[in-house]
């Protein structure tokens, strides 16, 4: 119900700054054509892998990095490998990429689906993402970009309905609790219980160092692993996530393990258990098959490893979600608010709310979303109020 709910309330958006958005993206795109075209001195579509690769390989004999069936690849990928032979060209080529997508797939495929009441009306999934995690389409609002600060411009265009604020929620490291409760690990409950933070923990514990030593560099290196193991990254994984190699990356989670032992030993337990029963099982009781792991080939049982690993994790994280949204929903319902639910994407939900209920609608959300479910360490919210999705993310 509270999915329909939020389905038919849908979330408003600013036309008039999504129009401007489409304008300035557009205009950059037309000023790196013209720029590609002089360097490349002559016209071709930037578009057509085609003309890319008679530019790059033909003309200009750059040596190819990967092939693929109709001849050397002209991929993203193999473009920043390339980036060195011809800096000129291929750096504003990939900047073109980027901010041709944003325009095709943000500028005008948000504005093509709002609907007469100036708001956008997605339709949510709850059985799509294979781990149970909530999804979107028509339009993708999880995919709304967060990394670029190119693409956290479009979050500027969705706003409250007039006399209200957007209160923007989102769960505090909820993968890295759940582990910590799943494995029953007693050095990650403890860091949790006494809010100590995890990943200068996690660093001091693989590098070596005190916690007061740590580097920022180190606590980002511990950070990636944290989250790495949460989606059931190996070795490899890490080594490329981490520019390091795949030996190095190894003893690093040699590390890691050592100084949670717990962890491994229930990562292992759910594969060998996936692997006898023939699916995962969240503690909320729902199940996810994992054919995989009876597969004969080993790099399809790797895989059904990974997916063993984090189901797990992110299934108890996607069911803690949704049994907050519930719980959050009926409370708005049951309280007689004028507030509402209007969104939910990955970790956080977003309540567009009456200027008069703003404390009582805080106080709803912080129990609805720490009280969903009793781990061994507490689930923490971060809030914050702003008139537009990007100024209360910021």
């Amino acid at each position: 119900r509270v999915l329909a709910r939020m389905e038919f309330l849908g979330v408003a958006v600013d036309e008039h700054q999504l129009n401007e958005i489409n304008k300035r993206l557009t205009a950059e795109c037309l000023a790196l054509t013209k720029k590609l075209h002089t360097v490349a001195k002559q016209e071709f579509n930037l578009n057509s892998p085609l003309q890319l690769r008679k530019i790059l390989y033909e003309d200009k004999k750059l040596i190819p990095g990967k092939k693929n069936k109709t001849g050397p690849s002209t991929d993203a990928a193999t473009l920043e490998k390339l980036k060195d032979q011809w800096p000129e060209f291929i750096e504003p080529l990939l900047e073109y990429r980027e901010v041709e997508k944003l325009r095709s797939t943000y500028g005008e495929g948000l504005l093509s689906v709002v609907e007469s009441d100036s708001r956008i009306h997605a339709t949510f999934n709850q059985t799509v993402a294979r781990t149970g995690r909530l999804s979107s389409d028509q339009p993708n609002l999880h995919n709304i970009p967060v990394r670029s600060d190119q693409g956290k411009v479009f979050r500027t265009a969705f706003v409250p309905r007039a006399g209200c604020q957007f209160l923007v929620a989102d769960y505090n490291q909820i993968e890295l609790r759940c582990i910590a409760h799943l494995a029953n690990d007693p050095g990650l409950i403890e860091a949790f219980n006494k809010n100590i933070d995890i990943h200068n923990v996690t660093a001091a514990n693989v590098f070596k160092v005190a916690t007061d030593k740590v580097t920022s560099e180190q606590r980002s290196k511990a950070k990636m692993i944290s989250y790495g193991l949460a989606y059931g990254m190996e070795a490899y994984g890490l080594a490329q996530r981490l520019a390091i190699g795949v030996s190095e990356a190894s003893e690093i989670l040699d590390a890691y393990f050592a100084a949670f032992p717990r962890v491994k030993k229930y990562m292992d337990e759910t594969v060998e258990q996936a692997r006898q029963r023939g699916y995962t099982e969240t503690l909320f009781g729902r199940r996810r098959a994992i054919p995989e792991l009876q597969n004969p080939n080993f790099r399809i049982r790797q895989i059904g490893e990974r997916q063993a690993m984090n189901s797990g994790i992110q299934g108890l994280a996607a069911d803690i979600f949704k049994v907050a949204i519930v719980r959050l929903d009926n409370g708005l319902e049951a309280g007689g608010f004028e507030s509402r639910l209007v969104l939910q994407v990955h970790d956080e939900v977003i309540v567009e709310a009456v200027s008069t209920e703003h404390q009582r609608v805080e106080a709803l959300v912080r129990d609805s979303m720490c009280n969903a479910a009793d781990l061994a360490v507490p689930l923490e919210v971060n809030l914050a109020w702003g008139d537009s999705w990007a100024s209360a993310k910021a």
